[in-house]
């Protein structure tokens, strides 16, 4: 099971945001958290939790409200870590001067795997293309390299790798259906922007910005791209992700976007 939460902040100085404040919010958070909880959150591999900031846009000289989406993967942590998310009021950012206060919550229902599973292989609909947006700087890493642009390869392969760390019972583990899911998708458009995050005293290339993604084949190797292309929604994508980089939300494209 997963659910996706997002707080609103009133930055109660209007100092400039910058996405790299999501670091310091998931300190603060671990700070209440278990240390069994915590310290599962260090461990290899997909992490129980991941989370993004979304900046405001700029009115005038001022700096509205900030919203912090956080997705917490698995009961354990949903128990956990839910209470504590709800009982916010404010945080206070030492590093850069400000305090954000909690001025809006938003809880979305939680979604069992199953349910998740089953509303996309068995979804009659037939949809080819879909709109990742990186909404948090975003990258991969390729031969010990940060990249500064996705492609449809690590794209995959970070949605199999991060599904198949969560899934409990829907394991995809056959090389030949990772690679069949490569050479029958595409991008067919994009806009990104490059952007240098800043995490832990070190800065990481990467993107924002959005890839539509064009994909053909027999419908139930279609509806298995969706189906992982659309956990990314929850689990971040590329790396880092449970320190607030590859926050992404995924829309399906109309007809008209879609490439014939």
């Amino acid at each position: 099971m997963f659910r996706q939460i997002r707080i609103r902040f009133d930055n109660e100085n209007k100092v400039r945001p910058q996405y790299y404040w999501a670091y310091d919010l998931y300190s603060a958070l671990i700070e209440k958290m278990s240390p069994a909880l915590a310290g599962g959150l260090h461990n290899d591999g997909l992490k129980p939790l991941s989370h993004y900031l979304m900046l405001p846009e700029r009115q005038n000289t001022v700096f509205g409200s900030l919203t912090w989406v956080i997705n917490l993967l698995g009961k354990e942590t949903i128990d956990e870590v839910f209470p504590l998310i709800v009982g916010l009021e404010s945080l206070h950012l030492r590093h850069y001067g400000t305090s954000l206060r909690v001025i809006e919550m938003t809880a979305d229902p939680v979604i069992q795997e199953n349910d998740f599973v089953a509303g996309h292989l068995l979804n009659e609909r037939k949809t080819g293309g879909l709109c990742l947006r990186f909404l948090s700087p975003t990258s991969f890493k390729s031969n010990e390299e940060y990249q500064l642009f996705p492609s449809v390869e690590w794209i995959v392969k970070s949605s199999v790798q991060k599904w198949n760390s969560y899934s409990r019972e829907t394991v995809i583990d056959d090389p030949e259906v990772m690679e069949e899911l490569i050479a029958r998708s595409r991008i067919s458009g994009y806009s990104l922007k490059s952007y240098y995050n800043r995490l832990k005293g070190v800065k990481i290339p990467g993107f924002v910005g959005y890839v539509n993604l064009a994909v053909r084949g027999p419908q139930p190797l279609v509806r298995l791209y969706n189906m992982l292309i659309s956990f990314l929604a929850f689990s971040g994508v590329g790396i880092k992700c449970s320190l607030g980089m590859g926050g992404c939300t995924v829309e399906p494209l109309s007809s008209e976007q879609t490439p014939e």
